[in-house]
């Protein structure tokens, strides 16, 4: 640790206040943001879903690199896997994460990803970064009778009635199934990710 800092942009719970969103920062919620074959292949079945009567909420498709960085790297402070003055810096991102001493900056790093609700290692490299993944919930009530890509009709009864809610239930695997078809993956973590679907299901 130097001791010197720049006041100014501090990591902590302050930096995150003023800079979560900031276009740069910002995650899209854009289908229209997505890579050009996943974005095809997600209005497809996102027409499909909507046509069967489905309601669909969208919560991010694009991720910002920025924001990846900040709070991958956030994490890897706040549990001491890095010291601060070991982070890479990145351009375009005004932030310094040594306050001095490790106490102080693994706080600051702990209030930032406390505020962000980052349970887990963010990565730098995943499949939101690229525009390949989508975290939506799509829930339905009754028989859901969808297209497959093929358009073959196919009636789905089974529970539970939605595709993967939060970090409790990864969903009905009737209508995972339906989505393979458009070249959309259910992601099937160890640890539940309800909401991500994506290229590839990583």
């Amino acid at each position: 640790m130097t001791g010197i800092t720049k006041k100014e942009n501090l990591s902590g719970k302050k930096w995150w206040s003023i800079n979560r969103n900031k276009a740069e920062y910002a995650n899209s919620t854009s289908i229209d943001k997505l890579d050009a074959t996943f974005r095809e292949n997600i209005k497809e079945f996102k027409k499909a879903i909507t046509d069967a009567g489905a309601n669909v909420s969208i919560s991010t498709t694009q991720r910002s690199e920025k924001r990846a960085y900040i709070l991958h790297w956030a994490y890897k402070i706040a549990k001491g896997l890095v010291t601060a003055d070991k982070v890479p810096a990145k351009t375009g991102v005004d932030i310094t994460w040594d306050h001095g001493t490790n106490t102080i900056s693994k706080n600051a790093a702990l209030e930032m990803i406390t505020e962000a609700q980052v349970a887990y290692q963010p990565s730098l490299t995943s499949n939101h970064i690229k525009g390949k993944a989508i975290d939506w919930t799509i829930t339905w009530t009754g028989t859901l009778n969808i297209k497959n890509k093929q358009g073959k009709d196919v009636e789905i009864t089974s529970e539970p009635k939605h595709g993967g809610k939060g970090r409790t239930h990864n969903g009905n695997t009737d209508f995972h199934a339906i989505g393979k078809t458009y070249g959309v993956i259910k992601a099937n973590f160890k640890k539940i990710d309800g909401p991500h679907w994506s290229i590839d299901g990583k």
